[in-house]
């Protein structure tokens, strides 16, 4: 072989060699994806997970729900932000031709309960996000109640409210007691409407802990395409002897608030939660969730179904 040639093999070969290691380094299988409280979005053609990445954010996008590879950060928060602290559950949306975010944030050293904000991306999925809310707002649930994990429904009038959990450790409940609330938000995404209504206490729920504090998290909504009720999935610990984090469901008949019904049994009973239902590019239902609930935890993903007016897991 001509010496000129073979040396342009060679590099040529290094070349490919660096590549396809460093994309094989970079990308992660779905069980080594370290991520608690996976929020998964479709977005033209692929799925993404923008995770948190305290203060601040961080994406994951996948083509396959199997392998996924890390896009770095994609949020940009302005000198003097307050919400510093936390970062928890981002929960992704498109709306009226932009992305949100809405996050759990917090200020501990100025003594600011954590509260579920709204961030924007005027760009695309991978944004940068930046706060929606006018400067003097930090977030959408009530100022003094100690809030998190808010998630986002519309309405049958189109209009959208952000579901979130008063925690059971606030200065707001009775006997540590958690509860799933609703707040309206405005149609821009930049406030909120009247004040929050409560849903539910975690006390209602039959398959919670029910001898000592009572934790609300993780409220998310779908409508069943059969009977036009809602199915909330949310997490809590369960009783003595069980596995600790687990998943429920409630069903409503008569819309957002209620009454709501608690099934006696949980969707998932492993010691894994905080999930979120959506469809994948094949029109399978699907659901996320980080187990063990632990230093340890990963993303997992399992189909599930509306069977009977109730959400089920259907694979093995």
């Amino acid at each position: 072989m001509d010496k000129s040639l073979f040396k342009v093999t060679l590099c040529f070969g290094f070349f490919l060699s660096s590549l396809f290691g460093s994309y094989a380094q970079d990308t992660l299988r779905t069980s080594d994806v370290r991520v608690r409280d996976p929020f998964v979005i479709v977005s033209e053609g692929k799925y993404y997970i923008i995770a948190s990445d305290r203060p601040g954010l961080k994406a994951y996008e996948s083509s396959d729900l199997k392998n996924w590879v890390p896009r770095g950060r994609v949020s940009e928060m302005p000198d003097g932000y307050l919400g510093i602290d936390d970062w928890w559950a981002p929960d992704t949306y498109f709306y009226r031709g932009h992305y949100y975010v809405f996050v759990t944030v917090a200020n501990h050293d100025k003594g600011i309960l954590r509260g579920t904000t709204v961030l924007k991306s005027d760009g695309g999925v991978l944004g940068p996000y930046r706060p929606a809310f006018p400067k003097k707002k930090l977030y959408a649930t009530p100022k003094g109640y100690q809030c998190l994990d808010g998630s986002l429904y519309i309405d049958g009038k189109g209009r959208p409210w952000m579901i979130y959990c008063v925690e059971w450790n606030g200065p707001n409940v009775e006997n540590e007691i958690g509860e799933v609330w609703a707040i309206r938000l405005k149609k821009n995404f930049k406030g909120t409407r009247g004040k929050g209504r409560r849903l539910f206490k975690a006390s209602e729920a039959p398959w919670i802990r029910h001898d000592g504090s009572m934790v609300t998290d993780a409220p998310f909504i779908i409508t069943d395409p059969s009977t036009g009720n809602l199915i909330m999935i949310w997490s809590s610990f369960g009783p003595e002897g069980s596995p600790r984090y687990r998943v429920g469901q409630a069903v409503s008949e008569k819309g957002l608030f209620g009454p709501w019904k608690h099934i006696e049994k949980p969707i998932l009973d492993e010691d894994g939660g905080h999930a979120m239902v959506f469809t994948d590019l094949d029109g399978r239902m699907k659901m996320s969730y980080h187990r063990p609930n632990s230093r340890t935890e990963t993303l997992t993903i399992r189909d599930v179904a509306v069977r009977n007016g109730l959400i089920e897991v259907i694979d093995e």
